[in-house]
């Protein structure tokens, strides 16, 4: 006899899985962040390797130059970063002294218009300094644990990501030996489609962040800003953080220009330059660089960034966005889900391509090196 449980049973057991499954996340982290950064890389990497194996490359060696290739961008990157961030370092002593100057021109405009003496406001100070610090102090050791572990993993990533592409045979058999006949055509479907997805978005953030880090050092320079590079490439880096990233950017700058200018032209230049170049980035340069395909709907994506946030931390607030399009599209191709599905997108139907329309660039770049 096949026993039917009530509602509230299934609502509390639901319950307790979700709260079991964010445990495990949450526990697990140190090896679960690294093995979810090197399968999205795996994704990415793949139709390259496969390229280089259909031109009779082995496979151990077609893995090994895509990882080189990918490591040697990134170093790149980081080596003209820190370049940068070495020259930005020598302005520190300035930067003390002129902040000091501002502290005390603050001081003596509140005692000006609102007539709050220096003891009035030495004395609010020395009771709310201790909660100042301890928020500091707080999120100073939040970013130099995300760092140290960022760092520590750096070097287990490209390991995994090789045995996963040596290997991706074995795991993509066992999906088809626990999948039912009946569904392993749909099965196929999903796995193509996630791979197109995370391709997709790979691609496009790289673009993005090419493009902001363009904008921002050509606003800066002509702005007149010192350390343009430095500043607007790591601004542009921070875009990977969905909707905060480039106010996480616009600080520093924007800082940086206050402490070491007499004049209020420049910090706000920065800021108007780094709103406009955030308006851009939301209303045309994602919208039609990463495409609507890996997209979800702007509330969805704040609580995918909330929860990746509160469950791993900074690599949470990067993944849990694609991860969500990544569920999105499972989904979307299972019939008992697709109503999930559609809640998680925007609610408009894809549109069908007209016989005038072209394919994106890196549309056509992924179809060039995919072998099917």
């Amino acid at each position: 006899m096949q026993t039917k449980f009530p509602l509230h049973f299934h609502l509390v057991a639901l319950l307790f899985g979700g709260i079991l499954f964010f445990y495990l996340l949450i526990v697990g982290n140190f090896i679960l962040v690294p093995l979810t950064f090197s399968a999205l890389l795996t994704l990415f990497l793949l139709p390259f390797c496969k390229r280089l194996e259909s031109w009779k490359f082995p496979r151990w060696l077609a893995i090994l130059v895509s990882l080189l290739l990918l490591i040697i961008v990134f170093a790149a990157i980081l080596t003209l970063i820190y370049t940068n961030l070495r020259s930005f370092t020598h302005d520190l002593p300035q930067m003390k002294s002129r902040s000091k100057e501002l502290v005390l021109l603050l001081q003596q405009t509140i005692e000006t218009k609102f007539a709050i003496s220096s003891e009035k406001q030495l004395s609010w100070l020395r009771q709310n300094v201790d909660g100042f610090i301890n928020a500091g102090g707080d999120l100073l050791n939040n970013l130099l644990n995300s760092m140290t572990t960022f760092f520590s993993q750096l070097f287990i990533i490209p390991v995994y990501c090789f045995f996963m592409l040596l290997y991706r045979h074995i795991f993509k058999n066992f999906l088809h030996k626990i999948i039912d006949d009946s569904y392993k055509q749909n099965a196929m479907k999903i796995e193509q489609q996630v791979q197109n997805v995370i391709q997709k978005y790979i691609v496009g953030l790289f673009t993005v962040i090419a493009l902001i880090a363009l904008l921002n050092v050509v606003g800066l320079l002509a702005i007149g800003l010192p350390h343009a590079i430095f500043f607007g490439i790591l601004a542009a880096f921070l875009t990977v953080i969905p909707y905060i990233g480039i106010a996480l950017g616009a600080a520093l700058p924007v800082i940086y220009a206050l402490a070491m200018t007499d004049s209020l032209y420049m910090p706000l230049a920065v800021l108007l330059w780094f709103v406009l170049v955030q308006v851009l980035e939301g209303n045309l340069i994602t919208p039609n660089v990463v495409g609507s395909q890996v997209s979800i709907n702007p509330l969805v994506a704040m609580i995918a960034l909330l929860i990746g946030g509160s469950v791993w931390g900074m690599a949470g607030m990067i993944l849990f966005v694609p991860l969500t399009a990544m569920l999105k599209v499972v989904l979307d191709n299972i019939p008992e889900l697709e109503p999930y599905g559609y809640l998680l997108g925007e609610g408009n139907p894809p549109q069908a391509p007209t016989p005038h329309s072209s394919p994106r660039w890196w549309e056509k770049w992924v179809k060039k090196i995919r072998k099917v």
